[in-house]
């Protein structure tokens, strides 16, 4: 009888392990299946927005490349004259969005430049060797935008300038992600831009930057907490996983830009391990602080004839 207890005991035990061990493996599962579904929420609200930051740099590129005063500008050779446009309009943008983040390059019909809205040098320096997108809106005369490498990595976006539907040149908005990283940080998102030092060659404004293993921070205020977990786990940064788990936080990476098939950059992210119950991906819609139904419609008349990136 006593024997017959015994084995009932250890049978019954036996069964409570078995039953834990599977609860803890679906417990696991649950908790990964919120977790990937968190990281893809994050990944597409970063995407939606940078993919708003691409279309309003389009829409602008598109705006000023049809200003009359920029075209007559190019095509007479007065910088001074365009000097004055852009500076009116940038201050403008600036007071009424509060975006301190856009600069101008203006190109001449031969890829050279023509004028920068940042500095006042590099006039007659001609981009075609590096600038394959120049190159790809000249053949093709549609306006083109997208995570680019040049001196520097960013968003540019560029129309051609037209003179009696003749190509005369192109205007280039640029953008870098400071934007970006202060919509995101409403969300609690924190993001750090990083260029492959292999490029270092080609983006050399980037060259006395932040140093993190084999990249380099292309944004002088970054989150210095990211930046440290990332200098001390190295193994972050070879990306053999989705998203990694630190210390209540998770950490993914978004490609930015591509030259010859290659990987440029990436967009770090980081935000919290919430716990929440998902039970799908959200369809996230861009709010932005600017609305402007000028710049809609010029978007909506030139889709067809739009690249984006």
């Amino acid at each position: 009888m006593i024997k017959t207890y015994k084995n009932f005991i250890i049978i019954f035990l036996i069964v409570i392990l078995i039953l834990l061990f599977f609860l803890k493996k679906y417990n696991d599962i649950i908790t990964k299946n919120q977790i990937d579904i968190l990281v893809s929420n994050n990944i597409e609200l970063i995407h939606s927005e940078l993919s708003y930051q691409k279309k309003y740099a389009l829409s602008l590129a598109i705006l000023f490349s049809k200003n009359q005063n920029i075209i007559k500008a190019l095509k007479y050779n007065q910088v001074t004259q365009l000097k004055n446009e852009l500076d009116t309009l940038l201050t403008t943008i600036s007071n009424y969005t509060n975006l301190k983040n856009i600069q101008i390059q203006v190109h001449t019909k031969d890829l050279k430049v023509f004028f920068r809205s940042w500095e006042n040098k590099d006039k007659g320096l001609n981009l075609k060797s590096f600038r394959h997108e120049l190159v790809k809106v000249k053949q093709t005369k549609k306006p083109f935008v997208s995570n680019e490498l040049g001196k520097r990595l960013n968003i540019k976006a560029i129309s051609p300038i037209l003179d009696s539907n003749k190509y005369i040149g192109s205007l280039e908005v640029i953008m870098d992600y400071s934007s970006l990283k202060q919509r995101l940080k409403r969300s609690e998102i924190d993001v750090i831009p990083l260029l492959n030092s292999k490029f270092l060659e080609i983006a050399k404004y980037h060259k006395k930057d932040k140093k993190l293993h084999n990249y380099v921070v292309i944004e002088k205020n970054y989150n210095e907490n990211l930046y440290t977990i990332l200098l001390h786990n190295k193994n972050i940064l070879l990306q053999k996983r989705f998203y990694y788990e630190i210390d209540n936080s998770i950490i993914t990476f978004i490609p930015l830009g591509n030259l010859k098939d290659k990987t440029t950059g990436y967009l770090v992210a980081s935000f919290k391990n919430t716990k929440q119950n998902f039970n799908y991906l959200p369809n996230y819609k861009y709010k932005g602080d600017i609305t402007s139904t000028y710049l809609e419609k010029e978007n909506t008349h030139n889709e067809k004839n739009i690249i984006i990136k």
